[in-house]
């Protein structure tokens, strides 16, 4: 059925040219959509090159043979990487040697400590390697001889630096040429060793190494259905008077297509400009206020750099469409902090950017905003300030608290004048080059993005703001864009948790975006990564499939797109056994691509972007556990939950019973008549200040209007709630929020005993649930919920509750996926006394509404309900009945 779009299943004889690959809205849902069908949006991830070897406690020699993909120019290099787990590694007889001639290129024995000093160094060389040693051995070698002995320890703040060895740049490697290479390896505890030659350079060229796991998986993606491949290329940046090279760029597509006919291609194309532009244009380099950045990208505020990499973007693309254009389904731009679009070492402590460029695009802005002096001086509370003058706020002034967590307009109005210029100028650059690539590509191919991680940002201690990834709404406006994506949240996405969202997804697929889950899911197969998330991995395949069943099932229901990806490049999605969990998922997929409603939820996590612009430094207090760490009583609650932006709330696009609004405390009077309308009837929960930064207005009276609420500001307490003897017969058996003491922070001043739920401790109303006119309000003025009193307010707004206990639920349709929190029976309300079958298993669980399952902590269930579609996980098929 696939195969008039060119998503052929592997083998097939006939392919059709991709003329177009985009997302359409169909039926209210964002659809990817290839030659005019609606397809699936499942990818594969994966970066060819490296290879893998593997050792262990018995040494042994490796060999492997390679034909050279580019020029090494006289000076290759061979490096060694040893993953990242503690343990000792032994070296010995390396010998690389041209097949052709028999001529020995390299050869190092290790007989005495001076070989290595003499033959290679190694990275880092500086107090940045704070893992890896090396020294020589006497007896520890091939046939108890010398070797070099390679020692690794657990970093101190538990960041692996990119460790490894490499020989000096000397190697004569000629393009095409045949090359065989030889060591002796052993290590104390099984693991796998990266082995590559490349040529030295911004960024280093890949000229060969053993045979990776790449175009293995890119056959068992096809093998499960799944096609789109995307991957790594480098980008041509050529000096002035110089012709690109494409030959990496070509060579890298050639591969996908040997090992896949039918692929589609997305390739990743990274957008920091080579070390020699930044050398010729320092003042167009990001600067912090803090030495010791490991990478110096360029400045995004630069026009020059803007215009100049999308000139070498459109070349690019251009290329990619004349020679491989009938394979490409689109392109995906990269640059900043690993290729996300927030702004490098955000999650560092320095703070930037304080460049050139960015002080003369900061006064473009301002001027653009104010236009006269006297409109800046007049918002910035009267003070003597000029439009040509204005520096950009000191480091000093960035991270102080005039007024405690949150900033107020007037007199802190700089602060947030500079964080919503953070914001327009990073969605300003992605913009500029989603446009480039939509030209390029003659608006025929896909265009894609991170970008947008409302939630994920709420744990940056310097602020979230400093991320640059609060202009969503600006993003989201631009036609140039088809996905915008991220990895699964790093927070709560092992066994047992919800695997959450970073961004506003529900928002982003209603403004007609895909959004796309990048899930790299550490696998059984990388026990020894230490990539981000890798606490939260698999160590068994069982556990691995379970993971990637809930995450798989979770976009399918909420209509996403993903791709599973070999972050490490080390074969994390090796083995069919783990992609017979897609191949089962087909059926379902299959279902809510031809008749699945949209998702929309009961419950919405609403957060505003503009309310986030008022966040300080330090205020990582508040929206660590109110905006990062909610989502994991969110996932557990019992429901599923919707994420939003506020500004589709005011336009009426979020139909939930039950709104959540963690980030509401910038609110125009107009707006806050607005927000009540555009919510009459339903559930508000109003978090921690809403309505409280106000320009002339009285704080108090604007929360009032707002929530409905009398308040005062509460000093010399923790924003900690202990539960009332009222709290406690509802459901709320713990205290929660933080120990510590916080300002602002508010109480309740009108309430009566039965609507006060919890307390601070200094007895003042903290949590407080009302019945009004327009709807029943349950005000929270600590910085935090708990799943217990969202299955209280869930309740009382009429939500349905598929458990009474934690448990992560994604539901949509006929269909609910069940991850477990923790072992034991867990008790079912389907909402319906149809029979219920297990999706992957096509075991009949009984009628419903009501069921028991018992369930261990991290074992995933799809339950259909009304249809039977069975899909045996044992056979790697699926069929609907």
């Amino acid at each position: 059925m696939l195969h008039s779009c060119g998503l052929a299943d592997e083998g097939a004889s006939t392919r059709v040219p991709v003329r177009t690959a985009r997302v359409r809205v169909i039926e209210g849902i964002p659809r990817l959509v290839v030659n005019d069908q609606p397809v699936p949006a499942r990818i594969f991830w994966g970066a060819p090159g490296r290879g893998v070897v593997p050792a262990g406690p018995v040494g042994q020699e490796i060999k492997f043979e390679f034909t050279a993909l580019e020029d090494g120019e006289g000076r290759a290099t061979l490096h060694l990487r040893f993953g990242s787990l503690p343990g000792f590694i032994f070296l010995d007889s390396v010998r690389i040697v041209d097949t052709e001639t028999g001529e020995k290129l390299f050869s190092c024995d290790f007989e005495s400590d001076a070989d290595f000093a003499a033959n290679w160094s190694v990275w880092p060389p500086d107090e940045r390697n704070t893992v890896g040693r090396v020294s020589w051995r006497s007896d520890a070698g091939k046939d108890g001889t010398g070797c070099l002995a390679v020692r690794l320890q657990e970093p101190r703040n538990g960041r692996w630096p990119d460790f490894h060895i490499y020989s000096r740049p000397t190697l004569p490697i000629v393009q095409g040429r045949h090359y065989r290479v030889s060591l002796w390896l052993k290590a104390d505890l099984e693991r796998k060793v990266i082995i590559a030659i490349y040529r030295p350079g911004n960024p280093f060229v890949f000229l060969g190494g053993p045979p990776g796991p790449f175009p293995s998986q890119v056959r068992l993606a096809a093998q499960a259905g799944v096609n789109l491949v995307s991957f790594p290329i480098p980008m041509p940046w050529p000096r002035p008077g110089e012709k690109p090279e494409w030959t990496a760029v070509d060579t890298v597509c050639r591969e996908v297509l040997d090992s896949n006919p039918n692929a589609l291609l997305i390739p990743r194309i990274p957008m920091d400009p080579p070390a020699w532009w930044i050398a010729a244009h320092p003042d167009h380099a990001m600067k912090w206020d803090q030495p010791g950045q490991d990478r110096v990208p360029a400045s995004v505020a630069s026009l020059l750099y803007r215009e100049e990499a999308a000139a070498r973007l459109r070349e690019l693309v251009v290329h990619l469409e004349q020679v491989w254009g009938d394979h490409v389904a689109g392109y995906h731009p990269c640059g900043q902090n690993t290729g996300e679009w927030f702004y490098e070492d955000t999650w560092g402590t320095a703070l930037s950017d304080y460049s050139p460029a960015t002080a003369e695009a900061w006064q473009r802005w301002l001027k653009s905003k104010y236009a006269t002096d006297e409109a800046l001086q007049q918002a910035w509370d009267n003070r003597t300030v000029r439009l040509n003058s204005v520096d950009l706020p000191t480091p000093q002034r960035r991270r102080s608290q005039p007024s405690g967590l949150l900033h107020r307009p007037r007199s802190e109005q700089d602060l947030i004048d500079f964080a919503e210029f953070q914001q327009e100028v990073m969605a300003e650059c992605v913009c500029h080059f989603a446009r480039a690539v939509r030209e390029a590509s003659a608006g025929r191919k896909l265009v894609v993005f991170f970008y947008g991680y409302t939630f994920e940002f709420g744990a940056i201690r310097n602020g979230p703001a400093t991320s640059g990834h609060y202009g969503l709404e600006k993003v989201l406006q631009s036609p140039d864009i088809d996905i915008l994506c991220s990895p699964i949240s790093y927070w709560d996405r092992g066994l047992g948790g919800s695997a959450p969202a970073m961004s506003a997804a529900e928002s982003v697929m209603r403004a007609g975006k895909l959004w796309l889950f990048e899930d790299d899911t550490r696998t059984y197969l990388a026990k020894d990564s230490r990539f981000p998330g890798w606490i939260d991995g698999a160590d068994t395949l069982a556990d691995s499939q379970s993971l990637l069943l809930r995450n798989t099932a979770e976009v399918a229901l909420r209509h996403f797109g993903t791709w599973w990806m070999d972050l490490g490049a080390t074969g994390w999605f090796d083995d069919p056994q783990l992609w017979k969990v897609m191949r089962s998922l087909q059926p379902l997929d299959q279902a809510m691509l031809t008749r699945g409603p949209p998702f929309t939820p009961d419950v919405a996590a609403v957060v505003d972007e503009k309310s986030i612009m008022h966040a300080a430094f330090g205020s990582d207090a508040v929206t660590r556990p109110l905006i990062y760490e909610v989502r994991r009583p969110l996932g557990r609650m019992g429901t599923p939950y919707g994420q939003y932006l506020l500004s589709d709330v005011f336009k009426g696009n979020v139909s939930a019973k039950m709104l959540v609004f963690l980030a509401a405390w910038r609110l125009s009077k107009e707006e806050r008549t607005q927000l009540r309308r555009a919510t009459e009837g339903r559930l508000k929960v109003w978090c921690y200040a809403p309505g409280y930064l106000t320009g002339g207005e009285d704080p108090k009276t604007a929360m009032k209007e707002l929530t409905g609420f009398e308040v005062e500001e509460v000093k010399d307490t923790k924003a900690w709630a202990e539960p009332t003897e009222r709290g406690r017969k509802l459901g709320l058996s713990q205290g929660f929020g933080v120990k510590q003491e916080i300002r602002p922070l508010f109480a309740v001043t009108d309430a009566n005993s039965d609507e006060v739920l919890a307390t601070y401790p200094n007895g003042k109303a903290a949590v407080v649930l009302r019945r009004l006119p327009d709807g029943p309000s349950l005000f929270v003025g600590v910085p935090h919920l708990t799943s217990e009193l969202l299955r209280l307010a869930a309740r009382q707004a009429g939500v349905h509750l598929f458990t009474e206990e934690d448990a992560n639920i994604y539901a949509n349709g006929p269909f609910i996926a069940l991850h477990a929190a923790h072992d034991g029976v867990l008790a079912i309300d389907v909402g319906t006394d149809t029979n219920v079958w297990d999706y992957v298993t096509g075991e009949s669980l009984g009628k419903g509404p009501r069921l028991s399952l018992a369930m261990k902590k991290g074992e995933t269930r799809i339950l259909v309900c009304q249809e039977r579609i069975v899909a045996t996980a044992t056979d790697g098929g699926g069929a609907e009945e």
